[in-house]
């Protein structure tokens, strides 16, 4: 580097804070919308010697939000270095080092008396906002602002004061948009799906919609300006907030945000009731049984004399970790039943999905098996409401049964045949059944199968 390159560099990094602005015309920095326009007055005599120029500005945000600046060099500057670097600082200020350096004897102006050095556009993210832009540098002994360049000697860096030099302010105090969108959430019982809507803001490029996590607004998808729904899938059983806000883009690539809609709270219902059986306990009542379900406030248990018939709310259970109950079931009468978990949160319910449909069964049977050289005999205990029995046979535990036999008696509790042939090894299972005073009979539950070897 040349060293009269290496004198303004030194030189340039001595600046401390100087404050400038532009309500006038003549102002070293203009605003017009988001763009400051940066100029200097060349000093008398020196509009066609100046060679290399550094100055600073400080951009802060007094109110709102913004992304870093972005400057550009104007067209008409000659230099042959335009550096501009954008450092953040504190508080969410910025500092913009704008570094012009051209050859010996070449100005960098051109010979002009006011130089327009380049534009500076700031990038405000809030609806609202108010951004100060002003000049870092020293003080004259008259407390104005000076700015240092490099004339064509080339031997150390001079300072000149810059007049009409003040602070200059980009806001704007009135809404983004017409209006702020509604934002409403739904959820329908048995389904994680959330579904969105709201209305429409004209002049609105897109919307943003965020979940509130924490106190922190947590971006959940960006959508564009023709969308006003959406359907997102959550986890069984979860709360969540969510809220929305409009937003454009400016010419530049900024994005201007509008004001956030209210927060709207939903609630995931809990996940479908599963390992549903409802089996009697004696004549007069059946008892039911399932699965707890995960963050359950209680269950509802309905009820139907047909299978898709109207089914009545029978039994509300206010207990989240229940998983069993008793109700009244008249011998002979026909019931099929389903059961529905549900959360419960400040007065409002939302429920899951509702269980498989299942008739009330007889009890398994407790079987017991022996067998001779050339027999199979099986024994049971009599089950509540029986009216008789079914004797089933399989080659594999796990494989197809086949109904054997049928025993239409309550006190049948007993079978016997000779050793099925086919076959080295036989499963046995034995279930009830009733005979309601109308309809057909209903098989109940089967036992556990029993195996028997051939010898």
């Amino acid at each position: 580097m040349k060293k009269w390159l290496k004198i303004i560099m030194v030189s340039f990094f001595l600046f401390t804070i100087v404050p400038l602005t532009a309500d006038a015309a003549e102002n070293n920095l203009t605003v017009k919308d988001k763009d400051v326009t940066v100029s200097v007055d060349i000093p008398a005599g020196k509009s066609g010697v100046i060679t290399s120029l550094r100055m600073q500005l400080r951009v802060s945000v007094n109110s709102g939000t913004m992304n870093a600046p972005v400057f550009k060099f104007d067209s008409a500057v000659k230099s042959e270095i335009k550096d501009a670097v954008i450092m953040p600082g504190e508080k969410g200020t910025y500092v913009v080092d704008l570094i012009l350096s051209g050859q010996k004897d070449k100005s960098i102006f051109g010979g002009s008396e006011s130089a327009k050095i380049g534009t500076l556009s700031v990038r405000p993210t809030s609806q609202k906002y108010k951004i100060k832009v002003e000049t870092l540098g020293e003080l004259d002994n008259n407390e104005s602002p000076v700015v240092k360049y490099m004339d064509a000697n080339g031997v150390s860096a001079m300072t000149e004061t810059l007049g009409n030099s003040k602070p200059v302010l980009i806001e704007t105090s009135g809404a983004a948009f017409g209006k702020v969108p509604l934002l409403k959430a739904s959820v329908k019982n048995g389904s994680r799906s959330v579904s969105f809507s709201w209305n429409k803001v004209e002049g609105a490029d897109g919307y943003v919609l965020y979940e509130v996590k924490s106190g922190k607004n947590t971006r959940v998808t960006t959508l564009s300006a023709s969308a006003t729904s959406l359907a997102k899938n959550y986890a069984y059983a979860t709360d969540h907030s969510f809220k929305l806000r409009a937003f454009k883009k400016d010419a530049d690539g900024s994005i201007t945000y509008g004001d956030y809609s209210p927060v709207v709270n939903i609630t995931v219902g809990p996940n479908q009731v599963k390992a549903f059986s409802p089996e009697y306990k004696n004549s007069s009542k059946v008892t039911l049984t399932w699965r707890e379900v995960s963050k359950a406030s209680g269950y509802q248990i309905y009820r139907s004399a047909k299978k898709n018939g109207t089914y009545k709310l029978v039994k509300d259970i206010k207990k989240g970790g229940t998983t069993s109950c008793t109700l009244k079931h008249p011998s002979g009468k026909t019931y099929y039943y389903k059961v529905k978990a549900y959360i419960s949160k400040s007065g409002n319910t939302v429920t899951g999905s509702f269980s498989k449909t299942e008739s009330a069964k007889t009890k398994a049977p407790k079987l017991k098996v022996s067998r001779s050289s050339a027999s199979v005999s099986l024994k049971w205990k009599k089950v509540s409401r029986a009216a008789g029995y079914k004797v089933y046979r399989s080659k594999t535990k796990s494989g197809k049964y086949k109904l054997v036999k049928t025993i239409n008696k309550a006190s049948g509790l007993t079978f016997t045949e000779s050793m099925p042939k086919g076959s080295k090894v036989w499963y046995y299972k034995v279930c009830a059944f009733e005979k309601p005073k109308k309809g057909k009979s209903l098989s109940g539950n089967y036992s556990s199968a029993v195996k028997v070897k051939a010898k």
